[in-house]
Order: structure tokens, then sequence, then C-alpha cells
């Protein structure tokens, strides 16, 4: 029975009970019952008797007595034979047995008297029974003979064989019985043992679930009984694990976000050592070359020297910008630097920034024209950081505008979206390049003299930004020029 489930092993050990308990009725039955049922009539008998000695204390009697005699006859299958003083037979059945018993037998009715004498002349009672044979009828008889107190001689006899004919059949109807009982009782145990081994086996369902980490599983409770009281308790076992388990995985998200900040930041030093280092190169060459210059004493000339100074600053002012802007874009690209999102006004924000730049558009001698179809348009983003794209892609365009000298910027709604359009007349990009730009340090064109060259960062900064804000941006070639473009969220 080791491999057997609990659902059959439940079943197996209901039926074997029920069948052992079947199997003793049946062996008592069997065996005891024929004893016990002759001590019953052995007591009815008895009874009888008594009965017969109270209604013979008075010496007449009337019809109802008699009829009380053939009711007792009748129910309890007794043959009674009553004597009196004379020995004459007072009642009896539809016969008077006594000259077939084969203690009377070749008796004379006076001899019937000193019999009954012998035989109560040992008996603590005016009774006894004993069993004995009819010789005519050859039928074995439970019989008892006594001598009611008004001296009348009272001989009862009941057939045994009514009595093991009766336990026969009562055996027979007792098999019947069993193995009726033990169909139903088959039925009974297996759903009984269903009923027991179900939410056992939810329960180990849970368990299983609970061992795999899906907690998703719950044990309906629906008693109080031992298994809903260890249904709520694993209930209360899961959700403390899931809840146990959830705190760990938060706590392993925050362990994992502190382990990739950190090395974030360990990249981000690395690469803002590695491309000052790059892009210093260059300046801190011509610094040293011009000052070792004047340090020599080769540039004698004041005007010269002048110029050497000048070159100087330059390159100092150009390392502290190219300083600054790394430091800006390492912060976006890898820092927690958050955006300052709020509603502002994109047409007065670039206004604003082309008024900032009047000078430089005078300088160099531009046709500026900026097209919107509002006056006024709320949009969401980093008034700062907008700023800075806004300032970035025309500056770009100052330095690639061809002679025509045109910058055009346009503002237009596109469904939920504005974009702004920074155009500038010039030579196209190639389409190799198109991509390129927005790598850090790129520079399309390396003709450029030191003057008008740039450091590469700014499109960098630009794509930093509008990655950080979640919207678009580009670049695409015309027939004219080029225009560099990008997408503000309209405020709802």
């Amino acid at each position: 029975m080791k491999n057997l489930s609990i659902n059959h092993k439940l079943f197996l050990s209901l039926a074997c009970i029920i069948l052992t308990v079947l199997f003793t009725i049946l062996l008592l039955n069997s065996t005891v019952l024929e004893t016990y049922y002759m001590k019953y009539k052995e007591a009815a008998l008895i009874k009888t008797f008594k009965s017969f000695n109270l209604l013979y204390k008075d010496p007449y009697v009337d019809k109802d007595d008699l009829l009380s005699l053939e009711k007792i006859e009748i129910n309890q299958n007794i043959d009674i034979v009553i004597k009196d003083f004379e020995k004459i037979t007072v009642y009896s059945t539809e016969e008077d047995f006594t000259g077939n018993m084969i203690f009377i037998d070749n008796l004379s009715n006076m001899a019937i008297n000193e019999f009954f004498e012998s035989k109560l002349a040992g008996s603590k009672e005016p009774y006894l029974t004993e069993l004995l044979s009819d010789t005519k009828l050859a039928v074995d008889f439970l019989v008892l003979y006594g001598q009611l107190d008004n001296g009348y001689l009272l001989l009862l006899r009941t057939p045994i064989e009514s009595i093991r004919e009766g336990v026969q059949v009562i055996n027979k109807f007792m098999i019947l019985i069993s193995m009726t009982s033990i169909l139903l009782a088959s039925v009974l145990a297996y759903y009984v043992s269903r009923s027991f081994t179900k939410p056992i086996k939810e329960l180990n369902e849970i368990a299983k679930g609970i061992t795999e980490l899906d907690f998703s599983k719950k044990y309906i409770v629906s008693g109080d009984d031992e298994f809903g009281v260890l249904g709520a308790s694993i209930n209360q076992l899961s959700e403390s694990l899931r809840t146990k388990i959830d705190e760990l995985n938060d706590i392993n998200l925050e362990l994992e976000k502190d382990i990739e900040k950190t090395s974030k930041i360990a990249e981000m030093r690395n690469q803002f050592v590695s491309d000052v280092s790059h892009e210093l190169k260059t300046p801190i060459a011509l610094i040293q070359g011009y000052a070792e210059g004047l340090v020599d004493g080769v540039i004698t000339d004041e005007e010269d020297k002048k110029y050497y100074l000048e070159v100087i600053l330059d390159e100092a002012n150009k390392m502290s910008k190219l300083t600054r802007e790394l430091l800006d874009l390492s912060n976006l690209e890898y820092g927690n630097n958050e955006l300052n999102i709020e509603a502002f006004d994109i047409v007065e924000l670039i206004s604003t920034v082309l008024k900032k730049n009047e000078i430089i558009f005078k300088e160099k001698n531009m046709n500026v024209t900026f097209e919107h179809e509002f006056d006024s348009m709320l949009v969401l983003g980093d008034v700062f950081r907008i700023e800075q794209v806004l300032t970035n892609y025309i500056n770009n365009a100052l330095k690639h505008v061809d002679e025509k000298n045109i910058l055009k910027i346009i503002l237009v709604s596109k469904n939920e979206h504005v974009k702004i359009t920074v155009f500038n007349s010039g030579k196209n990009i190639s389409e190799e390049n198109l991509s390129r730009i927005w790598t850090k340090f790129y520079k399309e064109d390396f003709s450029r003299t030191r003057e008008s060259s740039g450091s590469g960062i700014g499109l960098s900064l630009v794509q930093a930004i509008m990655k950080k804000h979640n919207n678009k941006y580009g670049v695409n070639n015309t027939a004219d020029g080029v225009e560099f473009w990008f997408e503000l969220n309209i405020e709802k």
C-alpha cells in the first residue's frame, strides 16, 4: 500500500472495517444466534407458566381466559396441556400430546403425577425445562413441565425446528443484507474517501504552487473543521511569502539600479576623461606653442604679441566652454538629472531666442524669418533645455548657411504635437553623414578654419535632451538647404 494514493488507502481502510464488521455479525449469527434464540424461547415458556399460575389462582376460568390461552398458543407457537387434581385434561391444544412424548410413553395417567413430582423434586422452581423428542412426529421440542400453585399440572412445548429454521432464514437474509451492504458500503466508502481526500489534494496543489513561487491559488475555506483551519493557515502562509518575496524583489531591483547607477557613473567618468583628453589636445598644443613663442622672445612686435595672447585667451575660453558642454552632456546621458517639465509658450520662447541673437544675425547679414500659424501655443517641456535645443540648431545653421544667408524658423501644429523646424540655405548633408551628425565630436567639414569650427557637441546635446523628453527630432535635406526639427507635446 506504500504506492497507493491516500484516496485509495482511505477507501480500502473503510472497506476493510465494513467487511470485518459484517463478517463478525455473520459469525456471531451462525454460532450464537441459535443458543440465544433457545434462551429466548425458554424465557418465553417460563413467562407463560407464570401467566398461567396467575390465571388459575381462581378455580373458575371464564371464556376470556380461554381466549387468552388460545392467543398465547397461536402467537408464540406453544402447545399447552393443563391437567387438574384428577389428572383430567383441563385445557389442551387440538390434541393431548402427552401420550406421544417419550418420557410418558407407556405410562398411565396415574403415572404422570409421579413423573412430575420426580422431575420437580430437584428443582428450586415449580417448573423445569429441557429438550425432548416427540416419538410419533420425530420432532425435537423445548418442553416446560411444572405444577401450578393450585396443584394443576402444566405442560408446555415449542418446536425446536422453527427456531433452527428461523436462524437459517435469518442467516440467509443476513448474507443477502451483507452483500448489499458491502456494495453500498463500497460506494459510500468511495465517496467518503473522496470527500476527505479532495481538500487534501487541493491543499497539496496549493503547496506545490508555493514551492514554485506561484501564489495565485487559494484554498476556499468552507468550514471551521481541520481542513478549513489548515487551508486558512496555508492561505496566510502563501500571502506572507508573496509579500516577503515582493519585498525582496523590490530590494533586489533597487540594488540592481544602484549597481547600474554606479556602473554608469564610472562609465561616465571614464568617457568624460577620455573625451576631454581627446578634445583638449589641440587647444592645449596651441596654447603651449604660442606661450613658448612668447617666453622664448621669438615675437618682438607688440602687434604679434597681442595676437599670440588673443589666441591663447580664445583657446582657453574654448576649453572652458568645451568642458562645460561635456559635463552637461554627460549628466544628461548618464546622470540622474530630471527635467523640469512645465507648460510654456513656445512662440514666446522662439521669439526670445531670436531676439538674443539679433546682434549675430546683423553681423552676418542674415535674413531671418519666423513663420507660425498662431500667436500663442502652450507646450510641455523643460524651458531651459528646449532653449538649448533652439540655440544649438540656430548656431549650427549659422555655421553652415550659404551666401544667401537665409535662416527660417517654422512652427506648425501636428495632431497632439507641435513641430519646430530650423532651416538654413546651404549645401545638403551627404546621405552617409545624416546619421553621423548626432555623434559626439563629429564634424562633417574638416576644412573649416579654427575660428569657424565647432566642438561637435551641440547636436549630441540636442539628441540627449530630446530623448529625455521622449519626443522626436531629426534632420532633412531640402532642395535649397537643410532643416533640423524637433517636436513637443501640446498641453491639453
